[in-house]
């Protein structure tokens, strides 16, 4: 059984992560409609507004098999939650405008039709997680990232609070940079996907055994 001195020893040894550093890295696609946001000042100066934001949480989906005995849980896919994130506004609004121009890019606010995927996906956003030497330890990568939602904002009279948004992204994966696959490279991982699901095409097809 440990006693105080492990407990004591294991905390300094490896220390304890802090729940208010962390920077987001916002990134929009290239939309020649609307200015590249990717290098834009706005796009920058985002990261010094988040107030807050939820690291989502992801689990592994399952179906139930039963072929003897009791029931099994069988995996079947990796299902990940939404990212959510409040950011604080300026006079003008700015912030809550540049997700709202992303969203009516994906939807063309006149016409209503939907651009391609490719097209307003994000390459990347990173959460970056700092110990207390504000170094960065930690680094969450969000692939393909889209805003779904951006949230109320109460006015009041007698509220004299500065302003915040939440907004909501959906992505289409995640992982940390010390995650044991990443050591690997994204790129020979999309190319690995890519050659299996070709093998697949081929097997479906009838051109492999």
């Amino acid at each position: 059984m440990a006693n105080i001195n492990t407990f004591i020893a294991n905390i300094t040894e490896t220390g304890l992560s802090r729940a208010n550093r962390y920077e987001l890295m916002i990134t929009a696609p290239s939309i020649p409609s609307l200015g590249n946001f990717s290098n834009s000042a706005e796009s920058s100066a985002l990261r010094f507004r988040v107030k807050s934001v939820n690291l989502p949480s992801k689990s592994i989906a399952t179906s139930e098999t039963k072929i003897y005995g009791p029931i099994r849980l069988a995996p079947y896919n990796i299902t990940y939650d939404q990212l959510s994130f409040s950011v604080y506004l300026s006079d003008d609004m700015r912030e809550r405008t540049y997700f709202e121009n992303w969203m009516h890019y994906i939807f063309d606010y006149d016409t209503n039709r939907l651009r391609y995927y490719k097209e307003y996906s994000a390459s990347d956003m990173k959460l970056m997680i700092m110990n207390e030497k504000n170094q960065t330890v930690q680094t969450y990568t969000f692939e393909e990232s889209y805003p779904l939602s951006v949230g109320e904002i109460a006015f009041a009279y007698e509220n004299e609070d500065v302003a915040v948004c939440d907004i909501g992204m959906t992505y289409r994966k995640y992982m940390s940079s010390g995650s044991y696959t990443n050591t690997e490279g994204r790129d020979i991982r999309i190319k690995k996907e890519k050659a299996l699901l070709y093998k697949d095409l081929l097997y479906m097809d009838g051109g492999m055994a």
